[in-house]
């Protein structure tokens, strides 16, 4: 298991230090905020990522746990943005800050999270690399929005699916292996592989995480069952269902109309049971297929190991 990894372990204990030192604020909410999030037990795979990616060059440690607190602290503040426009009351089975504190002050605390992101890395990238990285914020958010915008719209397509999930997720995956590999002086082909590895490791990610909205244990990933159907979101598994004859005919009546309870139900049910999750599955297995097709291009070393195991982690977890 990923968990059991000591350089995971280490780096994971080095970017809460990091982070509380960095966003230490006099405002008690602001400090109680960030607090809350480093407890809900964050996974830290970007930053993670990241010093797998340098470890393929030259690195400094130090400037490298700046920077992976810069990625994690970017990822913590769309998920305080998340959950305003989301209204979400849990995150990883705590108390989300706009429920805790107020939507108003929940603004303010992402926008600070954001306002530190940049202090870091203004003070460690180049011009060039923080263009770099403000496309892929500006990315992040249009995927955001993109997912707002088709709430509860059961006509979107599976490239529609792909493109959405690149922006919202996998392209703070690809910038994080990107940073961590041309801070430590890689280039040409070799930086190129490790962005693809990042991008694809992300995009399988977001799928495994939308099975487990279907099949994951509500205790272990801290969200209600269907969460995401819940709110609108539709999903690799409902967009498989749904380009089926017999269920595109069934659900057809219901776009861009909130859905209730019954239908929910009846929607989990024939995901459940449909074969769709497997077949997401496969589809999961393609992404991982990709990473190993770039990362059979890489030297051999203990970095490329580690990122193996990530991935068999990846297949593997519940939360």
């Amino acid at each position: 298991m990923l968990i059991e990894d000591k350089l995971y372990q280490k780096i994971c204990s080095k970017l809460n230090e990091n982070i509380l030192e960095i966003t230490s604020s006099k405002r008690p909410i602001i400090n109680q905020a960030v607090e809350d999030l480093i407890s809900g037990g964050g996974k830290k795979l970007r930053p993670f990522l990241m010093f797998l990616a340098a470890s393929f060059g030259d690195y400094d440690k130090e400037k490298m746990l700046h920077l992976g607190s810069g990625i994690e602290l970017l990822h913590m503040a769309s998920l305080v943005h998340d959950d305003i426009i989301d209204n979400a009351e849990l995150r990883r089975g705590k108390e989300t800050a706009q429920r805790k504190f107020g939507k108003k002050e929940a603004v303010f605390i992402g926008d600070f999270l954001l306002s530190r992101t940049f202090d870091i890395f203004f003070e460690y990238l180049d011009k060039k690399t923080l263009r770099k990285m403000n496309k892929n914020v500006r990315l992040l958010c249009e995927g955001e929005i993109e997912q707002s915008e088709k709430r509860f719209d059961l006509q979107i397509g599976i490239s529609d699916y792909y493109r959405r999930i690149r922006h919202k997720t996998a392209l703070l995956f690809a910038l994080s292996s990107y940073l961590g590999a041309y801070t430590s002086g890689i280039r040409g082909k070799k930086l190129n592989l490790l962005y693809k590895v990042g991008l694809e490791i992300g995009m399988a990610f977001q799928i495994q995480d939308d099975l487990l909205d279907f099949e994951g244990d509500e205790a272990a990933t801290g969200k209600i069952l269907a969460q995401d159907l819940k709110e609108g979101v539709i999903t690799l598994p409902v967009i498989l269902l749904l380009n089926k004859d017999k269920y595109k005919t069934k659900y057809a009546e219901y776009n861009k109309i909130q859905l209730d309870d019954r239908i929910i139900k009846e929607i989990i049910f024939d995901v459940k049971n449909s074969g769709v999750l497997d077949e997401s599955r496969e589809i999961l297995l393609e992404f991982i297929n990709r990473v190993h097709k770039y990362l059979d291009q890489l030297p051999d070393n203990k970095a490329k190991k580690k990122l193996k195991k990530l991935l068999e982690a990846q297949v593997e977890r519940k939360f």
